[in-house]
C-alpha cells in the first residue's frame, strides 16, 4: 500500500496535480511551483532545500520544469487503491461474509478453484509462460460478472478480479493467450537486442585492437622522430667542431707572436751591445723580412675568410598531422575508408621502420597560414623589453595597480602588495610592502573538490579591494569588500546571484563592469564615494550597457579611459566600444596562429590598440604551456608591432602608462614581469 505522504505536494498538501521536477530534483505541483517563481529577477528558490535557480525567461523556467512521471503514476495507483477499498466497504455484508479477504471492485475472469489452491500450485514446464495456477483465495457467493449467474466466486490473484468456477477455464485461456502473445513479443525483442549486443562486443574488440595498433604506430614514429632529432643534433655538433678546428688552425698566431717577441728581444740586445757587425745586421734583416711575409700572408687570409659564427635557424611550423597523419573515425563495416586508413597505417609503419623522416618543405604549407617564424623575422616586429621582475609566493592569477601600489593575488586569496617609488612610475622596480591572506579559513587547492571556492574576479577601487568568489561548479557567488589591510568592511559580504564571468573596475567613471554569460549582456554598477560606502545598496541595481546576440560568448573585458573591449570566445573576436555612446568602434578577429594557439585574453592600451594573449592548444604537450603576446597598432590593419613569449602565464594587465605586467607561474610560486 502506498503511503499517502509520498503522493502529497509539500506546498498545497493535496495529491500531486501535474507533478513537475525542478533542477535540484525536488517535485511540486506545477501550479504551486509557478506561484513561487519571481518574474522580476527570473529566479526560483526551492521551498525544500532553498537552492537558488536562475533563468533567462519564464518560458525557460516552464521548459526546464520536467514532468515527474513516476510521481504521477504513484498518484494514479494510490487513487485506484483508495477507490478499490471504498468499493469493498460499500458492498453488502452478505456478499463478503464468506470471504474475509479484500476483493477488488473491478471484475475480471478467473481460473478454477482447484488450481488456485496452494497445494496444487505449479508452473507450466513449457518455454512460454502461462497462467495455470494462482495463490489460493477463499470463495464467496455473489453474481458472476462474466455469466451474470449467482454462485460461488473466486478471486484471480493475477488480475485481482472475481469470477465463477464455470467461467474460470475460459478466463484462464484468455489470460494464457495474452501472456503468450506478450511473451513472444518480449522474446523477439530480447533476441534482437542480444544479437546487437554480441555484434557490438565483437566490434568493440576490433576497435580496441585497431586503437592498440595505432598507439604502437605512434610510439614507433615518436621513437623514430627522437632518433632523427638526435642524429641531426650530432651532425650539427660535428660540423661546428670541424669548422672550429679549421678556423683555429687557419688563424693561429701564437707562433707569429713568439717569433716577433724573440726578434724584438734580440734587436734590443743588439742595440745595447757594442759588438755590432754587418753579418748580424743582415741576419736580423732577413728574419724581419721573413716575419713581414708571414704577417702579409696571414693578413690576406683574414681578408679572404671572414670569421662566421654558427647559428641554428628555426624550423618551419609543421602541422602535426603531416607527421602522424589525421585521426578519423569511420564505420566498422565501411570498406573503402577503413581499408584506406589501414593501408596508410601500413605504409606509414613501413616508412617509420626503414626510412628517415624527411624535412617538410615550407612550400607544402598553406599560403594563407601566418607562421610564427615569419612574424618573428619581420623587420617591423620587435620583442618587448623586460624591464624588471619581482618574485611572488604563489601563482599570480591577478595583477592590479592603483597609484603607487601593485596588488598580486592568487585564486584563493593570498595577496601581496608592492610599493612603487612614485605614483604610476612603473619604470622603477617595486618593493614588497606586506602580505595578506584575505580568507583565513580557505584551505587552498585540494584535489577533486568540485565544491572548492575560488576567486573569479579581483579588482582594486580607491581604498577597497573587491573580490568575487564562487564555487567551481557554479556561476553565482559572493562579492566581498576588503580594506587594503585585508579586513572585511561592514556589510561587505554581498550575495551575487547573477552568472557574472568577470568584474572590471573603471576608476575614472566610478563604475564596476560585469559580464553576464546567461543574458549575453554587459552590465555595470555605480560605485559609491568614500564617505557614502554601502556595498549592498550599490550592488542592488545594475544597468544594462551593451546587449550581445547569439552565439556570442563573452569571457573577458578590458577598459581604458574612453573605450572598453569584450572578447568573444566563439569567434575569436574582440569588440571595442565607445563607453559614452555605446557604439562599436571596431571589431578585430584573431587570424594569428589559429591552428596552434587560441586567443584567451586581451587588454586595451590608452590609444585603443590591443594586446592579445594566445594560448597553446596542443593536447599532446607535456610540460609548461606556451603563450604568445602580440601588440597590435591602432591602424585599421592592426599590424603586429610587439611580441612577448612566456611559459605558464596567468594574470596580465596594461598600466596607465602603457607598460605590460604579466604573472608567470614557476613551479608552485610565481614571478611578475614588467615589459615596455
Amino acid at each position: 500500500m502506498i503511503n499517502a505522504k509520498l503522493v502529497m505536494c509539500g506546498l498545497c498538501h493535496s495529491y500531486y496535480a501535474d507533478p513537475r521536477q525542478i533542477p535540484c530534483s525536488h517535485s511540486f505541483c506545477f501550479d504551486c511551483i509557478c506561484g513561487r517563481f519571481n518574474e522580476e529577477t527570473l529566479t526560483l528558490t526551492c521551498p525544500k532545500c532553498e537552492k537558488l535557480h536562475q533563468y533567462s525567461s519564464f518560458d525557460e523556467f516552464q521548459n526546464r520544469c520536467m514532468r515527474d512521471g513516476f510521481l504521477a503514476s504513484m498518484v494514479t495507483q494510490f487513487k485506484k487503491d483508495q477507490s478499490r477499498l471504498s468499493g469493498l466497504a460499500s458492498r453488502p455484508s452478505s456478499t463478503i461474509s464468506h470471504n474475509p479477504l479484500t476483493v477488488p471492485s473491478t471484475p475480471v475472469p478467473l481460473t478454477s478453484k482447484q488450481e488456485l489452491h496452494p497445494l496444487n500450485h505449479s508452473v507450466s514446464q513449457c518455454s512460454t509462460p502461462s497462467i495455470t495456477s494462482q495463490p489460493a483465495t477463499r470463495a464467496l457467493i455473489a453474481k458472476c460478472q462474466s455469466c451474470n449467474i449467482r454462485g460461488e466466486l473466486i478471486v484471480c490473484s493475477h488480475c485481482d478480479n472475481v469470477i465463477c468456477i464455470k467461467c474460470s477455464s475460459e478466463h484462464r485461456t484468455v489470460i494464457n493467450d495474452d501472456v503468450k502473445r506478450e511473451w513472444d513479443a518480449c522474446k523477439a525483442r530480447f533476441e534482437t537486442i542480444n544479437e546487437k549486443s554480441i555484434r557490438f562486443d565483437n566490434e568493440a574488440i576490433e576497435m580496441y585492437n585497431k586503437a592498440r595498433n595505432l598507439q604502437t604506430l605512434i610510439s614507433k614514429q615518436s621513437d623514430q622522430l627522437i632518433k632523427t632529432v638526435e642524429t641531426q643534433k650530432n651532425y650539427h655538433m660535428d660540423t661546428i667542431e670541424k669548422h672550429r678546428q679549421t678556423y683555429k688552425q687557419s688563424f693561429i698566431h701564437e707562433q707569429v707572436v713568439d717569433e716577433y717577441e724573440s726578434i724584438d728581444k734580440r734587436v734590443g740586445e743588439l742595440f745595447q751591445s757594442s759588438d755590432i757587425d754587418a753579418d748580424k745586421v743582415n741576419d736580423f734583416l732577413f728574419e724581419i723580412e721573413h716575419l713581414e711575409d708571414r704577417l702579409n700572408n696571414l693578413n690576406n687570409l683574414l681578408d679572404r675568410n671572414e670569421l662566421k659564427f654558427p647559428f641554428l635557424s628555426l624550423p618551419e611550423q609543421i602541422d602535426i598531422s603531416s607527421l602522424f597523419g589525421s585521426l578519423e573515425f569511420t564505420d566498422v563495416h565501411t570498406d573503402s575508408p577503413s581499408s584506406q586508413l589501414t593501408d596508410s597505417h601500413r605504409n606509414s609503419q613501413c616508412k617509420s621502420e626503414d626510412d628517415e623522416f624527411d624535412v617538410i618543405n615550407s612550400s607544402n604549407l598553406p599560403e594563407n597560414k601566418i607562421k610564427y617564424e615569419q612574424l618573428s623575422s619581420s623587420p617591423h616586429l620587435q620583442k618587448k623589453k623586460l624591464f624588471w621582475q619581482i618574485e611572488y609566493f604563489s601563482v599570480p592569477y591577478y595583477v592590479r595597480i592603483l597609484g603607487n601600489q601593485i596588488f598580486v593575488c592568487d585564486k584563493y586569496g593570498s595577496l601581496a602588495i608592492y610599493r612603487l617609488h612614485k605614483s604610476n612610475d612603473i619604470r622603477q622596480k617595486p618593493s614588497l610592502q606586506r602580505e595578506i591572506k584575505l580568507f583565513k579559513d580557505n584551505p587552498g587547492p585540494t584535489a577533486n573538490d568540485e565544491d572548492q571556492t575560488i576567486i573569479d574576479s579581483f579588482v582594486v577601487y580607491k581604498s577597497w579591494i573587491i573580490v568575487f568568489k564562487r564555487k567551481k561548479n557554479e556561476l553565482h557567488g559572493t562579492i566581498y569588500w576588503f580594506t587594503f589591510d585585508g579586513k572585511l568592511i561592514s556589510n561587505g559580504k554581498c550575495v551575487h546571484n547573477h552568472p557574472s564571468r568577470e568584474l572590471t573596475v573603471d576608476i575614472g567613471k566610478n563604475i564596476l563592469w560585469s559580464l553576464d554569460q546567461k543574458q549575453l549582456a554587459l552590465f555595470y554598477y555605480n560605485l559609491p564615494e568614500l564617505k557614502s560606502l554601502n556595498p549592498e545598496e550599490c550592488l542592488q541595481t545594475r544597468h544594462s550597457h551593451v546587449q550581445f546576440s547569439k552565439p556570442f560568448a563573452p569571457i573577458h573585458i578590458s577598459v581604458n579611459q574612453n573605450a572598453l573591449a569584450v572578447l568573444d570566445k566563439n569567434r575569436q573576436a574582440i569588440h571595442v566600444y565607445d563607453k559614452r555612446t555605446k557604439q562599436e568602434i571596431y571589431e578585430y578577429v584573431n587570424v594569428h596562429n589559429e591552428s596552434t594557439h587560441f586567443c584567451w585574453d586581451m587588454a586595451l592600451f590608452s590609444d585603443n590598440s590591443l594586446l592579445i594573449k594566445l594560448d597553446e592548444m596542443s593536447t599532446l604537450k607535456s610540460g609548461p604551456s606556451k603563450h604568445v603576446y602580440y601588440q597590435l597598432d591602432a591602424s585599421p590593419q592592426h599590424n603586429i608591432i610587439g611580441l612577448i613569449e612566456e611559459l605558464d602565464a596567468y594574470g596580465m594587465m596594461i598600466t596607465p602608462t602603457d607598460e605590460i605586467l604579466i604573472g608567470i607561474r614557476v613551479n608552485t610560486k610565481g614571478i611578475v614581469k614588467c615589459y615596455v
